[in-house]
């Protein structure tokens, strides 16, 4: 988490990656400026340019070796790309995210805007102060860091826009299959494709009306031992961890009790903790009545528009325990399918290019040649689509190899009924979800 690193979880990881003497003018050279406000967001880069400055010609591979090591210590790797969800019903689920560890109750619609901002673009003024304040108060702080401070979560974050936004998707509706430019759907076979839809599929994707102003949407988590589909996406969210920096010794609720953030604290609370004090923060660009007001504004219009309230997850999932209160992030989500011909590729990866190759199974090596099975490669990039097999065209053009063999990569899992359809009910089943 190179947004909460402080001084001291910095200072030991030098300590504990180089030797003695690379080490002392590593912390000598940073000492006037480890964590600026300017520059934290430039961490990395400024421990890299330190280590140019120091590092001994002659043995430089050993020296990046180390340098290595120090990013690893810091930094989680970015290791398991996942797809896009479409935004369409966004503002209408009970839970967000591939793996539903975003609640959209309450004010949960603002937080979960404003962490996926803190992911991208956002810049980050996080400052220590000796002032307590109503946010430091909300976001759980006391003075737990080793200089007594409390720290002021300034940030270019925008609520206000971010609410504005979000008014406006929960009026977005999924896309209707376009007849006057796609072929017409073929209206008996898609007869025949929702029995096998109703059969198959829909214990786990409900059917919702798009029109509806009041749809609500419940997410149905499914354990990764039964979904079988590419675990580690699930497991970072569930078990990463890294250092908790400015974070130490907050205090963080969960749906079964209260967390102490400790110095290696899991990811998820980290991420969880600096959201929630990033939004408790008001704007620090505006005059301070007015920034008390439109924080106050928009947490109330967010909470009290909100029509969905806190509940439990539904489906099949190792709930939360005190013991390990994020094992039902070891999950995936299965959402409605209206719209679903729009969403190349399928899977939480986008491993699979079609909707009529993610009714195949997965290619094994036991496969014999006349088996159909999902591609173990494809290219990506097209926008041309095929209207037949749902998808983009994936094969006879420069793009970008998908190659399932890779890690976080795989097509495995989603089987449901894959072995058990012939492949006249497969393209039934596709013309089925054309209509939705």
């Amino acid at each position: 988490m190179q947004h909460v690193i402080n001084k001291k979880q910095l200072t030991a990881v030098i300590e504990q990656s180089f030797d003695a003497e690379m080490a002392a003018q590593l912390k000598q050279q940073l000492a006037q400026q480890l964590i600026s406000s300017t520059d934290m967001v430039h961490l990395f880069d400024k421990l890299v340019s330190t280590f140019h400055l120091t590092a001994h010609n002659n043995q430089l591979p050993q020296d990046l070796a180390k340098l290595k090591t120090l990013k690893q210590a810091l930094f989680n790797q970015p290791d398991a790309p996942v797809s896009y969800p479409f935004l369409w019903d966004i503002a209408q689920h009970d839970y967000v995210q591939w793996n539903g560890i975003a609640a959209n109750s309450g004010v949960g619609a603002i937080g979960r805007n404003s962490g996926e901002v803190m992911g991208v673009f956002a810049t980050l003024d996080w400052q220590e102060t000796d002032r307590s304040s109503l946010a430091t108060w909300i976001g759980g702080q006391s003075k737990q860091n080793e200089n007594g401070k409390l720290i002021n979560f300034r940030s270019s974050i925008d609520v206000d826009n971010l609410r504005l936004l979000e008014s406006q998707l929960a009026e977005l509706t999924s896309p209707k299959w376009p007849e006057t430019v796609l072929p017409k759907i073929d209206q008996q076979k898609a007869k025949l494709g929702k029995k096998l839809f109703n059969q198959h599929c829909q214990s786990c994707h409900q059917n919702i009306e798009r029109d509806n102003p009041s749809r609500k949407i419940v997410a149905q988590m499914t354990q990764l031992d039964n979904i079988k589909t590419d675990r580690k996406m699930a497991l970072n969210g569930a078990t990463y961890q890294g250092k908790s920096g400015i974070l130490e010794g907050i205090y963080l609720s969960t749906d079964v009790g209260n967390i102490l953030i400790q110095e290696e604290a899991a990811v998820a609370s980290i991420l969880t903790s600096a959201t929630k004090n990033v939004v408790a923060t008001p704007d620090p660009d505006k005059w301070a009545p007015t920034r008390f007001f439109n924080w106050i504004y928009n947490l109330m219009v967010t909470a009290f528009d909100n029509t969905i309230k806190s509940s439990v997850k539904r489906g099949d999932y190792q709930p939360d325990t005190t013991q390990n209160p994020y094992a039902s992030l070891l999950a995936y989500k299965a959402r409605p399918l209206n719209g679903i011909w729009a969403t190349a590729p399928y899977l939480h990866n986008g491993s699979v290019p079609s909707l009529y190759d993610l009714l195949l199974p997965k290619c094994e090596a036991d496969n014999d040649i006349q088996t159909q099975c999902r591609p173990n490669q494809f290219t990506v990039g097209s926008r041309y689509y095929d209207p037949k097999k749902v998808g983009f065209i994936s094969s006879g053009y420069l793009g970008f190899e998908f190659k399932t063999d890779k890690v976080a990569n795989s097509n495995a899992g989603h089987n449901y009924a894959t072995t058990q359809l012939s492949d006249p009910q497969r393209w039934q089943l596709v013309e089925y979800m054309k209509t939705l």
